[in-house]
């Protein structure tokens, strides 16, 4: 999580509460209890050690958008994961590799990505919410970001050996994640092969926007938020750290989908904008350092 500095401003509680979410996002979502579609061979896939040994209909169908999408990361993983099984390496670490298949090329998935069909953004955003709505009702333990405080102090090796076993297969946080990134993978290829360029904010884009953030400070913890400005930063650290950083997200994501819907499109086109003007590094540099 992000250092905290001196100073009494509501952005430092706003970098605490990005802080604390990414830290339940990355973390917290993964430790959903067990959840498996069960086995189903998907008939597009040809057998291969990895396809037998996660055997389950979303990371076949994943497998499946992979392949197609992005045929040569399909191919190398395919033969990654063979390698890796041929060593001995059981499900949990192939799931890892699956996992981790295409997170190399951020900056030309993401020029895709923005280039889809609004209706996408629409489904991985309701998917989003629902999976912090359901984290929250029964978890709510990982939705509190001072349950990871924990990792503020320990060595990166020690984190990720611990966070390895938030990452194992057939879990819940496994099948939804290989869900999500079906939806991401069909997006970039709409991206690719139909692609569309939005237009910028207009002034009625602004109206919408203000009325969205009206109806989202009229929400519980949001209105806590703004209330929290006037504390100190100490008080603002230990109120955001017991936050129900889930119900937070969830909340934030519902009122985002009352959005018109040219309105999203053209917030798509903003970040069209920013990834044109060669902006998206220093965006990726922007979030990384509040994680």
């Amino acid at each position: 999580m992000a250092r905290i500095g001196t100073g009494q401003s509501s952005g430092n509680m706003y970098a605490i509460a990005v802080a604390a979410l990414a830290g339940v996002l990355f973390f917290g979502i993964l430790m959903w209890p067990s959840g498996s579609d069960g086995p189903a061979r998907s008939a597009e896939l040809e057998a291969t050690p990895l396809t037998t040994m996660l055997d389950d209909a979303a990371t076949h169908r994943y497998l499946a958008a992979l392949e197609r999408v992005k045929p040569a990361v399909a191919k190398r993983l395919h033969r990654d994961a063979a390698d890796a099984i041929a060593s001995g390496a059981n499900a949990d670490a192939v799931a890892v590799m699956v996992l981790e298949a295409h997170s190399d090329d951020l900056e030309k998935d993401a020029k895709h990505l923005l280039r889809a069909d609004v209706k996408y953004f629409d489904q991985m955003m309701r998917m989003t919410q629902t999976g912090f709505a359901t984290l929250s009702s029964q978890a709510p333990k990982y939705c509190r970001p001072a349950h990871y405080q924990r990792f503020e102090h320990m060595d990166p090796t020690d984190i990720a050996e611990e966070m390895s076993e938030f990452f194992q297969y057939d879990t819940q946080a496994y099948q939804w994640i290989m869900r999500f990134n079906v939806i991401v993978l069909e997006a970039m290829e709409d991206g690719r092969k139909s692609p569309n360029k939005y237009d910028r904010l207009n002034a009625n884009d602004q109206m919408a926007l203000q009325a969205t953030m009206m109806k989202l400070m009229k929400r519980p913890q949001v209105a806590q938020m703004m209330r929290l400005q006037s504390k100190s930063q100490s008080e603002q650290r230990r109120a955001v750290m017991n936050m129900n950083m889930c119900s937070l997200a969830s909340d934030v994501l519902s009122v985002m989908n009352t959005l018109p819907t040219d309105t999203k499109s053209r917030l798509l086109g903003e970040l069209q904008h920013q990834t044109r003007n060669g902006d998206f590094q220093r965006v990726l540099r922007t979030v990384q350092s509040g994680i």
